[in-house]
């Protein structure tokens, strides 16, 4: 290889690893997806799903927040919301549903419902928090760890909701 040709791959390898220019939205408009979807465990072999986090406002709710977390598996047009809650005393954010997936009306028991403590993340993966903002700036990242387990383990039949685990990157931002 010659001088040349290893800088020019020293050059594309820099610029492929250079991260991508942050996007700026608001909360209520970011929309994030799961940075390993292959942490799937609703999928059947070979499927791809498609799941988005988004934080549309909702007032009415027994929310500490003004917005609810809406976490939506659009291949098979199933959501499921929850709302948040951050109890003065504790160090996090929890949600905790408020309708389950595909069952829009529906009574359901809530005590046994998935939830799951909340966090934010900046790009330096120091925990932000949105809080008390009217119209806070989206975070680059957000995590709902034991969210997979709590679905898992809730519904045995048609287990067709499962969320992957892990964190979820801010992608897009919607109007």
């Amino acid at each position: 290889m010659t001088i040349r040709t290893a800088a020019t791959a020293v050059a594309f390898l820099l610029a492929a690893a250079a991260p991508a220019a942050a996007l700026d939205c608001s909360l209520a408009k970011a929309v994030y997806t799961p940075l390993d979807a292959d942490d799937d465990w609703s999928a059947e072999d070979g499927v791809a799903n498609a799941w988005e986090i988004t934080h549309p406002r909702r007032a009415g709710t027994d929310s500490d927040r003004p917005w609810v977390i809406r976490l939506a598996e659009t291949r098979q047009k199933l959501a499921a919301e929850f709302g948040v809650a951050h109890p003065p005393g504790f160090g996090m954010a929890h949600v905790f549903m408020l309708t389950p997936p595909g069952e829009k009306g529906k009574h359901f028991d809530a005590g046994k419902a998935p939830s799951a403590p909340l966090y934010y993340f900046g790009d330096d993966l120091k925990r932000v928090d949105p809080e008390g903002e009217d119209d806070p700036k989206a975070p680059p990242l957000v995590q709902l760890p034991g969210l997979s387990k709590a679905f898992w383990d809730w519904k045995r039949d048609g287990r067709r909701f499962v969320p992957p685990d892990g964190l979820w990157k801010l992608t897009a931002c919607r109007d």
